[in-house]
């Protein structure tokens, strides 16, 4: 008889859960909503995504499996936040396979003549000026240095929204962004314009409250 009662009770605290605990997702898409505090990123919950045109045939798309980020905001200055973001370059994918050829091509792209990741072996990206927009879609100016080289970088940033993970009371929150760059004003010059100059930048992340 102690079993229904059981099921009973564990029901009854279910309902009456915080919604972090009952329904853990986005619950809120104004940045408003967004506690002030210091964000890190979700690793597993993350990417850095290339596309560059391979002689007119493709859109080519590469991937960058090594990334980390952080951020600090405010919802009463939100122009005052503050994101740092490093990549790996030697973390490079093209997704042709694990084979000797796949991981071949991932260590030409790394290497001579391209993003030589034994010389320069981090590219970063350093906010300057937030405009945050309409709330929802905004730009985040930065410096990135990218083969040595750092020049201003604008990335056109989608606020996803907040909510809870499924740790309970935690909060996470989680941004979609993009930018266009030449390579070549970093120095990356090989097989231009076989090789396409205009490389788009597609970021997809999530970030935990600290």
């Amino acid at each position: 008889m102690a079993r229904p009662f059981a099921y009973a009770a564990l029901a009854a605290a279910l309902l009456s859960a915080p919604a972090a605990l009952a329904a853990p997702g986005v619950n809120s898409t104004k940045p408003a909503d967004l506690p002030a505090g210091h964000y890190v990123l979700d690793k597993t919950h993350a990417s850095v995504t290339a596309k560059i045109t391979h002689m007119g045939f493709s859109h080519y798309t590469l991937r960058f499996t090594k990334v980390d980020a952080e951020f600090t905001y405010d919802p009463k200055a939100p122009e005052a936040a503050k994101i740092n973001v490093t990549v790996d370059p030697a973390s490079i994918d093209t997704a042709t396979g694990g084979d000797a050829f796949g991981l071949k091509f991932n260590k030409e792209l790394a290497g001579d003549g391209w993003l030589e990741a034994a010389k320069y072996p981090t590219i970063t990206f350093v906010s300057t000026s937030v405009d945050v927009g309409d709330g929802h879609t905004g730009k985040v100016t930065g410096d990135l240095t990218l083969h040595g080289v750092t020049k201003p970088a604008v990335l056109d940033v989608t606020f996803n929204g907040v909510g809870s993970g499924f740790v309970p009371l935690s909060v996470k929150t989680g941004f979609s962004a993009s930018t266009t760059i030449k390579r070549s004003d970093f120095g990356v010059t090989k097989y231009v314009p076989l090789v396409g100059d205009d490389v788009t930048l597609n970021i997809e992340v999530e970030f935990d409250k600290k």
